[in-house]
């Protein structure tokens, strides 16, 4: 339990520096290094709610994760990890893939939106589970056309979601065979020389 309270607690911080209070959420302008390096590094960053509060995707979170222990029955979320901590256990796979998927569709519905709740969900549960990283992409792949059954019985007209659905599937394993993990006997990553690069990474999100 420590560790899923750590969890939910990291991934609000995250989110907290991402939005940097609206600052950032729908804007190319400022960079999360530079104002680190403004406040002396990251040991010495303060995050107090009125100069870093998290946002409405962080509050969603919260009451999605919850109306999922509590049995409220209250749902909502573009951030989908505490599906994954509460449906882990291997055996509740179809359960964590429709939840997920229909907390995705309250705000995001479409393809790409509740398929990444779905990948959240699921990365999550591998976390807890103990998969090695390098497995997740794969075994996400294997879950979604469980995802894709389940949407085929629930949403009208479907067959408009195909081409945006093959977008998604198509994406990830370019993503894998390009890291060089598409396959059962690769368990090795491959990134280029300058991957960790923040500067590098900034040109790129903006």
């Amino acid at each position: 339990m420590e560790k899923f309270k750590a969890a939910m607690l990291l991934g609000s911080v995250g989110d907290a520096l991402g939005f940097g209070n609206v600052c950032r959420e729908n804007s190319a302008s400022g960079s999360i290094q530079e104002e680190l390096q403004k406040v002396g590094g990251l040991d010495h960053l303060v995050l107090s709610p009125g100069k870093w509060p998290v946002s409405d995707n962080t509050i969603m979170h919260m009451v999605t994760a919850e109306a999922l222990t509590t049995g409220s029955g209250f749902g909502a979320a573009t951030k989908a990890m505490c599906i994954g901590m509460r449906y882990w256990k291997p055996e509740r796979l179809e359960t964590l893939v429709e939840v997920s998927i229909e907390c995705g569709r309250m705000t995001h519905n479409h393809p790409t939106g509740f398929l990444g709740s779905l990948c959240t969900a699921l990365f999550a549960s591998y976390a807890v589970q103990g998969k090695p990283l390098v497995q997740w992409g794969r075994d996400m792949l294997r879950a979604v056309p469980l995802a894709e059954e389940y949407c085929k019985r629930t949403i009208r007209h479907m067959a408009e979601y195909q081409e945006h659905w093959f977008y998604f599937e198509a994406k990830w394993q370019f993503y894998l065979e390009e890291r060089k993990i598409s396959d059962d006997t690769e368990n090795k990553a491959y990134f280029p020389d300058n991957y960790d690069n923040a500067e590098e990474r900034d040109k790129v999100s903006h």
